[in-house]
């Protein structure tokens, strides 16, 4: 099994790379978070955002997992079946989706939960999605939560019920403005038996089977490494774990059967919502790499921050993964520029350090920077190594050099197509 994960704050074009390479991959297979993923793909021209289904979900022939680790709403996966149907006119669609029964589900009290706890003074601030992860995960891990193998139970929809009557309580005493009850509860099971559709099974033995047989799988990471709940920036990060390893656990494999795990980064940095971001720029600047990034989430369309390229971060990021191949993202967005600075170490407490985890300290890292110099050529329109400008060239072999992994895709533009495949 393969993994391919982010090494940032996320928003690196991971959905682009997994689609890409994931032909050649009999499974693709999702093994965290929820519907506050969004990874963008353009499809016939067409850009389109799944949130909850694996990036394999465009080739017939792959079968696409979402995995136990994944905490799954219902009604926000019917939403994005139904409307990929409508898209690319696919009616199979449902037919190439498999679904872990262990997988938990995502409760529509829960959301309300998220709003309250960002939006209530008595509580931190983190900038979520409002999408109900957190309190997914945590009832959980309280295992007072129902998973999706639950549906076919007789006593499951009294269960659910007693669940949202109880919380709905708690949540309009603090004052929390809700839909009716009912309305909640009548949508969710609707949602749940469009869920019977699709194949719920023993996704890891599916998986383990297929590796037997020597198939060919691909585990697809939500958010990125410095979200992740115990490595990340916390507590500005995601609800569950996201670095490599996490894939065993997410999908019941043994880490004996890893093989290679592709790492993507930018060429700069973005993040989303609060948090430390030593190489962050403001202004002028930012903005205009804002807009000719799109630098937008996919999911919230909230303005992403935008820093320099993080080597000690990157460096922490490739260290807790293991990567054994990078992915170089949106060099084209950097594209005429006379220079590009890159942080390659921080200075804190009167210190330098060249590989750190940017923690939320009270004594900030202060960046130290290198500046390469920049290249100026319409990248989407180059096809081969060869064509890639000296500059990029440059670019690839210093990050090549420090960071000990070699560059094995340099994605050129947004396209599927845009892609330049490095080395050997």
């Amino acid at each position: 099994m393969d993994i391919l994960i982010g090494l940032q704050w996320g928003d690196e074009g991971k959905g682009k790379i997994i689609d890409l390479i994931g032909r050649d991959y009999d499974i693709i297979a999702r093994f965290n978070g929820g519907a506050n993923a969004g990874h963008s793909i353009y499809h016939n021209g067409k850009r389109i955002t799944l949130k909850l289904l694996p990036s394999g979900i465009f080739y017939p022939q792959i079968k696409n997992i979402i995995g136990t680790g994944v905490v799954i709403d219902p009604l926000a996966l019917q939403a994005e079946v139904e409307l990929l149907q409508t898209i690319i006119s696919d009616t199979e669609i449902i037919n190439r989706i498999l679904i872990s029964e262990k997988a938990h589900l995502v409760l529509p009290t829960y959301k309300y939960w998220d709003i309250y706890l960002e939006e209530s003074p008595q509580y931190r601030t983190i900038g979520t999605t409002k999408n109900g992860i957190a309190p997914t995960y945590s009832n959980k891990i309280l295992r007072q939560n129902v998973r999706v193998g639950d549906i076919f139970s007789k006593d499951f929809e009294a269960y659910v019920f007693q669940i949202l009557n109880k919380q709905y309580a708690e949540l309009q005493a603090l004052g929390q403005d809700m839909p009716a009850v009912q309305e909640l509860y009548d949508n969710f099971l609707e949602a749940c038996h469009f869920l019977k559709k699709l194949q719920i099974t023993d996704t890891e033995i599916i998986i383990n089977e297929a590796i037997k047989n020597n198939k060919k799988v691909l585990a697809e990471g939500a958010q990125a490494t410095l979200l992740d709940i115990d490595y990340g920036t916390y507590p500005y990060v995601t609800s569950s774990n996201t670095i490599a390893s996490a894939a065993c656990v997410g999908l019941g494999v043994s880490p004996k059967l890893i093989d290679k795990i592709y790492g993507v980064t930018k060429a700069y940095c973005t993040r989303v919502g609060n948090g430390i971001f030593p190489t962050e720029i403001t202004g002028a600047l930012a903005d205009e790499l804002r807009e000719k990034g799109g630098e937008f989430g996919s999911n919230t369309k909230r303005p992403r921050r935008v820093g320099w390229l993080d080597l000690p971060a990157l460096k922490y990021a490739v260290m807790l993964n293991g990567v054994t191949d990078l992915v170089l993202t949106k060099a084209d967005i950097l594209n005429g520029m006379s220079e590009v600075p890159i942080c390659t170490a921080y200075e804190i407490d009167g210190e330098t350090k060249t590989l750190a985890a940017p923690t939320c300290v009270d004594n900030a890292p202060k960046p130290i920077w290198k500046f390469l110099d920049g290249w100026d050529a319409p990248l989407n329109k180059i096809y081969q190594q060869t064509q890639i400008p000296k500059e990029l060239k440059l670019f690839i072999s210093f990050l090549e050099e420090e960071l000990k992994i070699p560059v094995k895709y340099l994605s050129t533009g947004p396209q599927r197509e845009e892609l330049i495949i490095l080395g050997n």
